[in-house]
């Protein structure tokens, strides 16, 4: 068996992650002021309230900090869209922001949102945005 010398070489691999997430921020719905909206008005298109149309918030759902789910579609390290999820029973909801787009969304602002049912009820949700790492804002 014969050996052959070669040139010793440096080579430099890239680090590349999977996935890039830049948004370190979490949100729950206050429960209580979100059901006493939804207690206290009514759709245009309805004689009901919204609680009596079965629009109610509470701790296991979207009280839960972990329920509101934030999405980098394009890979960009951008947030792009929020969902909630554990929703008993039905599915993830898509969550439109109010007020703000949520590329501009940070810590201790007070966020307004509304999720949709496919059977035409909203539910009215408000919350204080933390951060998901306290004291390391990057750590995602």
């Amino acid at each position: 068996m014969k050996e052959k010398w070669t040139t010793p070489r440096t080579v430099i691999e890239e680090f590349t992650p999977n996935e890039y997430v830049a948004v370190c921020w979490g949100v729950c719905c206050d429960v209580d002021l979100a059901n006493q909206y939804e207690k206290d008005n009514k759709p245009y298109w309805s004689w009901k309230t919204w609680w009596e149309l079965g629009c109610s918030h509470d701790n296991e759902h979207c009280g839960a900090i972990g329920n509101q789910v934030i999405k980098d579609a394009n890979n960009d390290g951008k947030a792009e869209s929020m969902i909630e999820t554990g929703t008993n029973g039905l599915g993830d909801l898509p969550c439109t922001l109010h007020g703000i787009s949520i590329g501009n969304v940070k810590v201790d602002d007070y966020i307004y949102w509304t999720t949709s049912a496919s059977d035409g009820r909203v539910w009215h949700h408000r919350g204080t945005v933390v951060a998901t790492v306290p004291n390391r804002p990057n750590a995602s």
